[in-house]
């Protein structure tokens, strides 16, 4: 495997799948944070706030870079502007990934609804092979 893409949001569905990114081999490795540009009432509708600037996303991104170090792998650090789903196929269609691993935050109901489901639209979409982790 060439190249695994983690999704990060600061959660801890995403350190999970950070964990899960460092017990598999590849030969490089991605960390993305999506600045949305969609509309929300803020951190509360989930991980990301569309109020949040390029340097948050790039400092989310930067602390799953270290958490993975800490796991022993080093990682690139990556940024993309949009919906977060769309942001996420897009850059591994970019760095032609050959996974994309990301977690859910598992979702239900009128929730899922209104705020959508970005591992379910990955999932969907990807280019690539796609890991959604508990």
């Amino acid at each position: 495997m060439k190249l695994i893409l983690v999704a990060y949001d600061g959660t801890d569905a995403a350190k999970t799948a950070l964990k899960r990114a460092a017990s598999i081999k590849a030969d490089s490795y991605g960390v993305v944070s999506v600045a949305p540009t969609v509309a929300s009432v803020g951190r509360s509708a989930g991980a990301v706030d569309p109020t949040d600037g390029i340097d948050v996303h790039r400092a989310e991104a930067s602390e799953g870079q270290a958490l993975l170090k800490e796991l022993g792998v080093s990682a690139d650090v990556l940024v993309a502007v949009g919906d977060p789903g769309h942001a996420i196929c897009e850059v591994a269609r970019e760095k032609s990934a050959d996974l994309i691993i990301l977690g859910s935050r598992d979702l239900r109901g009128l929730k899922k609804v209104l705020l959508g489901s970005v591992s379910s639209y990955v999932a969907g979409h990807a280019p690539c092979d796609v890991l959604i982790v508990r």
